[in-house]
């Protein structure tokens, strides 16, 4: 077995072992059914296992939204945006579980979900399900290194969200581990940005401008573990 095989099982087992944990709460695992998922995500789905991807982004409208010229300074390889506007980390998951199969030779994962499940869910909830996600990649594809980010930063002044950013984002932290990095992608935006008013790394009080995109990127360099 190669020291990578190793490290990304090891990396499973530091993950199942945070998942003994009951964090997942009430969280619904499904698709998204409104608006229902598009005809080109639906076929990348049933495709993805044949595509084989070596680089991915999975995530919410975050991901989806992050310039292709941008993500491609991440990976060594061309990445697969693997990102659906209005996902949870519910319906992230169920996507994984639906798309993706052992012995994938997917090398580097960046994952970013979770902002919205603020509303309806505990950090202990989000943070253990992104956990999950984590480990069901490294299930699939164990010699991968999975990047998870922190939650950003939202502008929309609830304070209950902003202190369960906080929260969730710890939890994440303690996830690192062989093969999972663990990213603060929030501190370079918060700093970056007045405590109010506008800000030009933020287009709405949740998703980015390329500005934003640009200091993100910049924030995370190149995929590894």
């Amino acid at each position: 077995m190669s020291r990578i095989t190793r490290a990304g099982w090891a990396g499973v087992a530091a993950l199942l072992a945070f998942l003994s944990i009951p964090a997942q709460g009430e969280t619904t695992i499904g698709p998204r059914t409104q608006p229902p998922y598009p005809d080109w995500l639906t076929k990348r789905m049933e495709t993805l296992r044949r595509q084989d991807p070596k680089a991915m982004l999975l995530g919410d409208s975050l991901i989806a939204g992050w310039p292709p010229d941008l993500s491609r300074r991440l990976f060594d390889a061309e990445p697969m945006n693997f990102g659906a506007g209005g996902d949870t980390t519910g319906n992230l998951l169920w996507r994984v579980r639906h798309s993706f199969g052992p012995g994938m030779g997917l090398e580097s994962a960046l994952v970013l979900v979770g902002t919205n499940d603020l509303p309806n869910r505990s950090a202990a909830e989000i943070a253990g399900t992104i956990g999950t996600i984590a480990a069901e990649v490294k299930r699939t594809a164990p010699g991968a290194c999975v990047m998870l980010l922190t939650l950003l930063p939202r502008r929309d002044g609830n304070a209950a969200f902003a202190e369960r950013i906080m929260d969730v984002n710890r939890r994440l932290t303690a996830l690192a581990g062989p093969g999972l990095r663990v990213v603060d992608a929030s501190t370079p935006l918060r700093d970056a940005c007045p405590a109010e008013g506008a800000c030009p790394l933020y287009k709405d009080p949740v998703h980015l401008t390329r500005a934003g995109y640009e200091r993100l990127t910049t924030a995370i360099g190149k995929a590894g573990c």
